[in-house]
Protein backbone atom coordinates (compact mmCIF):
# COMPACT_ATOMS: atom_id res chain seq x y z
CA UNK A 1 0.00 0.00 0.00
CA UNK A 2 1.50 3.51 -0.68
CA UNK A 3 2.72 5.51 1.90
CA UNK A 4 2.08 8.66 0.22
CA UNK A 5 -1.29 10.75 -0.76
CA UNK A 6 -1.69 13.64 -3.37
CA UNK A 7 -1.46 16.33 -0.28
CA UNK A 8 2.06 14.94 -0.05
CA UNK A 9 2.34 15.82 -3.84
CA UNK A 10 0.60 19.23 -3.67
CA UNK A 11 3.69 19.92 -0.79
CA UNK A 12 6.20 18.89 -2.79
CA UNK A 13 5.24 20.75 -6.02
CA UNK A 14 4.66 23.73 -4.15
CA UNK A 15 8.89 23.57 -2.98
CA UNK A 16 9.91 22.48 -6.44
CA UNK A 17 7.93 25.49 -7.64
CA UNK A 18 9.80 27.62 -5.16
CA UNK A 19 13.36 26.09 -6.10
CA UNK A 20 12.41 26.97 -9.42
CA UNK A 21 12.51 23.72 -10.71
CA UNK A 22 11.01 23.30 -14.01
CA UNK A 23 7.82 21.30 -14.05
CA UNK A 24 8.59 18.50 -16.60
CA UNK A 25 11.34 17.74 -13.54
CA UNK A 26 9.31 17.44 -10.93
CA UNK A 27 6.87 13.84 -11.14
CA UNK A 28 10.24 12.11 -11.38
CA UNK A 29 11.96 14.16 -8.51
CA UNK A 30 9.14 13.63 -6.40
CA UNK A 31 8.86 9.88 -7.22
CA UNK A 32 12.84 9.91 -5.43
CA UNK A 33 11.65 11.83 -2.51
CA UNK A 34 8.90 9.69 -1.32
CA UNK A 35 10.45 6.38 -2.22
CA UNK A 36 13.83 7.23 -0.91
CA UNK A 37 15.39 3.74 -1.09
CA UNK A 38 12.79 2.05 -2.97
CA UNK A 39 12.51 4.26 -6.20
CA UNK A 40 13.87 1.76 -8.84
CA UNK A 41 13.23 1.83 -12.27
CA UNK A 42 13.47 -0.82 -15.12
CA UNK A 43 11.87 -4.57 -15.68
CA UNK A 44 12.60 -5.09 -11.81
CA UNK A 45 11.80 -1.22 -11.45
CA UNK A 46 8.91 -0.57 -8.12
CA UNK A 47 5.48 0.00 -10.06
CA UNK A 48 4.92 2.99 -7.29
CA UNK A 49 7.49 5.81 -9.37
CA UNK A 50 5.06 4.84 -12.39
CA UNK A 51 1.91 5.29 -10.00
CA UNK A 52 3.60 8.45 -8.55
CA UNK A 53 4.64 10.27 -11.89
CA UNK A 54 1.43 9.21 -12.90
CA UNK A 55 -0.60 10.78 -10.17
CA UNK A 56 1.81 13.74 -10.73
CA UNK A 57 0.92 14.55 -14.02
CA UNK A 58 -3.24 13.97 -13.76
CA UNK A 59 -2.86 16.49 -10.78
CA UNK A 60 -0.66 19.14 -12.88
CA UNK A 61 -1.26 18.36 -16.66
CA UNK A 62 1.79 21.20 -17.36
CA UNK A 63 4.63 18.61 -16.71
CA UNK A 64 3.51 16.78 -19.86
CA UNK A 65 2.65 19.76 -21.98
CA UNK A 66 5.92 21.88 -21.19
CA UNK A 67 8.61 19.13 -21.63
CA UNK A 68 11.44 19.90 -23.69
CA UNK A 69 12.85 17.31 -24.76
CA UNK A 70 16.12 17.89 -26.98
CA UNK A 71 14.99 20.69 -28.74
CA UNK A 72 11.06 22.07 -29.80
CA UNK A 73 10.24 23.33 -33.13
CA UNK A 74 7.63 23.59 -35.66
CA UNK A 75 6.18 22.26 -38.68
CA UNK A 76 3.49 23.05 -40.82
CA UNK A 77 0.78 21.91 -43.43
CA UNK A 78 -0.37 24.79 -45.43
CA UNK A 79 -1.57 27.23 -42.64
CA UNK A 80 -1.87 24.43 -39.60
CA UNK A 81 1.41 24.25 -37.22
CA UNK A 82 2.25 21.47 -34.89
CA UNK A 83 4.60 21.57 -32.40
CA UNK A 84 7.57 19.21 -32.95
CA UNK A 85 9.38 17.96 -29.39
CA UNK A 86 12.50 15.97 -30.12
CA UNK A 87 12.30 12.55 -27.92
CA UNK A 88 15.65 12.00 -25.94
CA UNK A 89 17.69 9.36 -27.42
CA UNK A 90 20.32 6.66 -26.47
CA UNK A 91 22.75 5.36 -28.28
CA UNK A 92 22.51 5.24 -32.16
CA UNK A 93 19.06 4.78 -33.47
CA UNK A 94 16.80 6.23 -36.98
CA UNK A 95 14.54 9.11 -35.43
CA UNK A 96 11.35 9.50 -37.98
CA UNK A 97 9.64 12.83 -38.16
CA UNK A 98 6.27 11.46 -36.60
CA UNK A 99 7.86 10.79 -33.60
CA UNK A 100 8.23 14.42 -32.80
CA UNK A 101 5.05 14.86 -31.80
CA UNK A 102 2.26 12.19 -33.60
CA UNK A 103 0.90 9.35 -31.86
CA UNK A 104 1.82 7.09 -35.35
CA UNK A 105 3.34 7.68 -39.09
CA UNK A 106 -0.37 6.97 -39.99
CA UNK A 107 -1.32 10.07 -38.03
CA UNK A 108 1.75 12.51 -39.68
CA UNK A 109 0.47 11.44 -43.17
CA UNK A 110 -3.06 12.30 -42.64
CA UNK A 111 -1.27 15.72 -41.07
CA UNK A 112 0.22 16.21 -44.02
CA UNK A 113 -3.23 15.25 -45.58
CA UNK A 114 -1.89 12.18 -48.01
CA UNK A 115 0.99 15.13 -49.96
CA UNK A 116 4.28 13.84 -50.58
CA UNK A 117 5.05 17.78 -50.87
CA UNK A 118 3.59 18.89 -47.76
CA UNK A 119 5.46 15.63 -45.75
CA UNK A 120 8.58 16.81 -47.55
CA UNK A 121 8.60 20.30 -46.39
CA UNK A 122 7.27 19.35 -42.81
CA UNK A 123 10.07 16.61 -43.13
CA UNK A 124 12.95 18.93 -43.66
CA UNK A 125 11.36 21.15 -40.84
CA UNK A 126 12.15 18.16 -38.47
CA UNK A 127 15.44 17.89 -39.79
CA UNK A 128 16.03 21.81 -38.92
CA UNK A 129 15.67 21.44 -35.17
CA UNK A 130 17.50 18.19 -35.04
CA UNK A 131 20.38 19.85 -36.52
CA UNK A 132 20.16 23.09 -34.58
CA UNK A 133 19.77 21.04 -31.21
CA UNK A 134 23.00 18.20 -32.39
CA UNK A 135 24.74 21.34 -33.07
CA UNK A 136 24.25 23.08 -30.02
CA UNK A 137 25.60 19.88 -29.10
CA UNK A 138 28.93 19.89 -31.18
CA UNK A 139 29.59 23.58 -30.86
CA UNK A 140 30.10 22.86 -27.44
CA UNK A 141 32.09 26.03 -25.51
CA UNK A 142 34.10 26.48 -28.32
CA UNK A 143 32.24 30.06 -28.77
CA UNK A 144 30.59 30.82 -25.50
CA UNK A 145 29.39 33.99 -27.29
CA UNK A 146 28.09 32.35 -30.28
CA UNK A 147 26.53 29.82 -27.93
CA UNK A 148 24.38 31.86 -26.26
CA UNK A 149 23.21 33.30 -28.89
CA UNK A 150 22.00 29.81 -30.55
CA UNK A 151 20.43 29.19 -27.33
CA UNK A 152 18.66 31.65 -27.14
CA UNK A 153 17.20 30.92 -30.86
CA UNK A 154 16.52 27.51 -29.66
CA UNK A 155 14.46 29.39 -26.83
CA UNK A 156 12.40 31.81 -28.66
CA UNK A 157 11.56 29.13 -31.13
CA UNK A 158 9.99 26.78 -28.47
CA UNK A 159 8.20 30.00 -27.29
CA UNK A 160 6.90 30.28 -30.83
CA UNK A 161 6.13 26.55 -31.24
CA UNK A 162 4.41 26.52 -28.20
CA UNK A 163 2.19 29.67 -28.80
CA UNK A 164 1.52 29.47 -32.73
CA UNK A 165 -0.30 26.35 -33.28
CA UNK A 166 -3.07 28.20 -30.83
CA UNK A 167 -3.19 31.90 -31.22
CA UNK A 168 -6.14 33.70 -32.87
CA UNK A 169 -3.77 36.82 -33.99
CA UNK A 170 -0.32 36.08 -35.05
CA UNK A 171 0.25 39.17 -33.90
CA UNK A 172 1.49 38.67 -30.29
CA UNK A 173 4.06 35.61 -31.41
CA UNK A 174 5.65 38.43 -34.11
CA UNK A 175 8.36 39.19 -31.92
CA UNK A 176 9.79 35.98 -31.38
CA UNK A 177 9.08 35.19 -34.90
CA UNK A 178 11.41 38.15 -35.18
CA UNK A 179 14.04 37.26 -32.61
CA UNK A 180 14.57 33.81 -33.95
CA UNK A 181 15.71 34.86 -37.32
CA UNK A 182 17.67 37.70 -35.75
CA UNK A 183 19.59 35.41 -32.96
CA UNK A 184 20.28 32.66 -35.26
CA UNK A 185 21.84 35.20 -37.96
CA UNK A 186 23.70 36.98 -35.40
CA UNK A 187 24.70 33.59 -33.77
CA UNK A 188 26.39 32.84 -37.03
CA UNK A 189 28.19 35.93 -37.69
CA UNK A 190 29.68 35.48 -33.93
CA UNK A 191 30.77 32.41 -34.61
CA UNK A 192 32.81 33.56 -37.47
CA UNK A 193 34.66 35.92 -35.32
CA UNK A 194 32.18 38.82 -35.30
CA UNK A 195 31.80 40.93 -31.45
CA UNK A 196 28.42 40.58 -30.31
CA UNK A 197 28.67 44.30 -29.52
CA UNK A 198 28.77 44.93 -33.19
CA UNK A 199 24.99 45.04 -33.36
CA UNK A 200 24.06 48.12 -31.25
CA UNK A 201 21.71 50.21 -32.32
CA UNK A 202 19.11 49.95 -34.81
CA UNK A 203 21.40 48.58 -37.26
CA UNK A 204 21.55 45.33 -35.20
CA UNK A 205 17.67 44.76 -35.96
CA UNK A 206 18.07 44.96 -39.55
CA UNK A 207 17.54 41.34 -40.71
CA UNK A 208 18.45 41.86 -44.44
CA UNK A 209 21.97 43.56 -43.65
CA UNK A 210 22.37 40.11 -41.30
CA UNK A 211 21.85 38.17 -43.79
CA UNK A 212 23.85 39.86 -46.63
CA UNK A 213 26.40 39.56 -43.96
CA UNK A 214 26.02 35.60 -43.60
CA UNK A 215 25.46 35.24 -47.28
CA UNK A 216 28.77 37.16 -48.11
CA UNK A 217 30.86 35.04 -44.79
CA UNK A 218 29.18 31.29 -45.82
CA UNK A 219 27.36 31.31 -49.11
CA UNK A 220 24.82 28.28 -48.86
CA UNK A 221 22.63 26.99 -51.49
CA UNK A 222 19.59 28.69 -49.01
CA UNK A 223 20.95 32.18 -49.35
CA UNK A 224 18.04 33.15 -51.61
CA UNK A 225 15.42 31.48 -49.00
CA UNK A 226 16.95 33.06 -46.35
CA UNK A 227 17.01 36.79 -47.92
CA UNK A 228 12.88 36.13 -49.40
CA UNK A 229 12.01 35.13 -45.95
CA UNK A 230 13.37 37.92 -43.81
CA UNK A 231 12.72 40.25 -46.59
CA UNK A 232 8.70 39.60 -45.80
CA UNK A 233 9.38 40.08 -41.85
CA UNK A 234 8.34 43.59 -40.49
CA UNK A 235 10.48 46.12 -38.44
CA UNK A 236 11.67 44.31 -35.49
CA UNK A 237 10.65 46.96 -33.36
CA UNK A 238 8.01 49.24 -35.37
CA UNK A 239 6.15 45.74 -35.04
CA UNK A 240 5.59 46.16 -31.40
CA UNK A 241 3.22 48.88 -31.84
CA UNK A 242 1.57 48.09 -34.83
CA UNK A 243 -1.16 45.79 -35.24
CA UNK A 244 -1.01 44.02 -38.95
CA UNK A 245 -4.49 41.91 -38.21
CA UNK A 246 -7.96 41.80 -39.57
Amino acid sequence: MANWTKDDLYRLDLKYAEEGLYPHQRPMRAARELLGSRFVMGVFGNPEVEEITKTYAELFPEVKSTWPGTGIGLAASVDQVRRLILPVVFGTVSLQPWQAGFASAEEWWNWCRGQEAIASDASFAFVDLLDLSNGLSTVGHQNPDAEILWKMTQSNLGDVANALPAVFSVDTVIQPICMVAELALKAHLVWKGAAPNSFKGAAGHDLIKLATSMAQQSPHRDDALVAEVVGKLPPYVASRYTYVGS
